[in-house]
């Protein structure tokens, strides 16, 4: 099933500029669409995601800490790689930053848990002007 992706359809026509064009149009609509639709979701999800992962390093039961706290222990040097508590207090300093930084955070996310497709386009755009042996290189084949 998977090697289906790296198949080349025989006998597809030449495309003109303009043609090609409107592929890669087509291709970048549905990335943005899906950067979008993940962002939205990202921004309805803002609290867990700002909670969980921007603050999470500051907290004692952060997965990085509690390794590295582990990681002193078996190495029997004692507290030395334990992190202590952080007491951060965050300000904003204009107006509006705060639904801004949501936003761009809502942004970045979106874009980096739709990269997978993101990419898988960008593949499906590139495989047809590839000659099989580059295909067949693409997938770590020699």
């Amino acid at each position: 099933m998977a090697l289906n992706f790296f198949k080349r359809t025989p006998g597809q026509a030449e495309m003109s500029f303009i043609e090609h064009l409107e592929a890669l149009r087509w291709h970048i609509v549905r990335s943005v669409l899906a950067i979008v639709v993940l962002a939205v979701f990202a921004f309805i999800k803002i609290d867990w995601i700002f909670e969980h992962i921007i603050m999470g390093p500051l907290k004692q039961n952060f997965l990085s800490v509690v390794g590295l706290c582990n990681l002193s222990h078996f190495l029997h040097i004692g507290d030395t790689l334990c992190l202590p508590a952080a007491n951060v207090q965050l300000q904003t300093t204009a107006f509006g930053s705060q639904f801004i930084s949501s936003i761009t955070i809502a942004c970045v996310c979106g874009f980096i848990i739709a990269f997978p497709y993101i990419f898988w386009e960008f593949w499906r755009f590139v495989k047809p002007a590839l000659s099989p042996k580059e295909i067949k290189s693409s997938r770590g084949g020699c």
